[in-house]
């Protein structure tokens, strides 16, 4: 059997196992350790923890403690995480002396496995991410898409679209990284392969709030000119659209679009923060 085909048999098999360990905490040994003698994973695909959630996890464990334990793997000196690292720093943040711990005995390729799987499953990774960790499966692993794909549980096109996202200029990845931009907004870019036609898209999509409809129509239109660098404009507001819009961007504080024709339409309130959200919602007398 071929190295490609044993790790291709390797990572389905995980599925069923390695990725449902927290689940069935029950079926391993669970032990305490010193989160101060845990080091984190090389192959870990999250690199943006955000505050206010991280506060909201150090809340749960402060009032219910760890339910769920890490995994680590054992190193000559403590241990190296392979999954839980939320929890980990959430422990460490709070000063906790021990937590639930299932250490698994693995080699370097296991505990890829391990870490990358594990990881890119989790719902609340972003697209940037989720596509790191799946480009990562196939560069460590020299897998195809299709292999992933089948691994993860997810269609082929599903993986390559996240991959694509990675063709995204850097500054506009950060923005579909932070959820500024939707993944939507982000494959309706890529149909334009400029990055400086990109760009200008991005920032129309920020300012005026833009639809991945509105999107993919410019996006369209701009392929069809003869000067492909600069973009059809979107239908003009009259001057008493552009008066309401401002006069709702004074009340809420923050970016209003009005789309309307025939006397039917939307509302569109930018926020770009829990907290901003809060005080819009607050705004219009509803309590959160």
């Amino acid at each position: 059997m071929s190295k490609k085909e044993k790790l291709s048999r390797s990572l389905q098999s995980l599925l069923g196992g390695v990725i449902g360990i927290e689940a069935n905490a029950g079926q391993d040994v669970i032990i305490k350790i010193n989160p101060e003698d845990v080091q984190p994973s090389d192959y870990q695909p999250r690199h943006l923890f955000k505050e206010d959630e991280m506060q909201g996890l150090m809340a749960s464990i402060k009032k219910h403690g760890i339910l769920q334990p890490v995994i680590v793997k054992p190193l000559s000196h403590g241990y190296m995480l392979i999954a839980g690292e939320r929890r980990w720093r959430a422990a460490r943040q709070l000063g906790l002396k021990e937590i639930p711990a299932i250490v698994r005995q693995s080699d370097g390729v296991d505990t890829l496995e391990i870490a990358l799987i594990e990881n890119i499953q989790r719902e609340d990774l972003n697209p940037i991410e989720k596509a790191k960790g799946f480009r990562e499966l196939i560069s460590k692993f020299d897998l195809t898409q299709e292999q992933v794909a089948k691994a993860m549980g997810k269609d082929r096109s599903s993986v390559a679209n996240y991959l694509r996202l990675l063709d995204l200029p850097q500054d506009i990845q950060e923005y579909v990284s932070r959820g500024t931009l939707s993944m939507g907004h982000a494959r309706a870019i890529l149909t334009v392969g400029d990055c400086e036609i990109q760009r200008d898209l991005c920032e129309r999509i920020l300012k005026d709030g833009l639809s991945v409809r509105d999107v993919e129509e410019i996006a369209a239109l701009g392929k069809k000119q003869t000067k492909p660098k600069k973009l059809a404009s979107a239908k003009a507001s009259t001057p008493h659209i552009e008066d309401l819009e401002d006069r709702f961007r004074r009340f809420f504080g923050t970016k209003v679009t009005i789309k309307e024709r025939n006397g039917k339409g939307k509302i569109l309130i930018s926020f770009h923060s829990s907290d901003e959200f809060s005080r819009i919602a607050h705004a219009l007398g509803i309590s959160l």
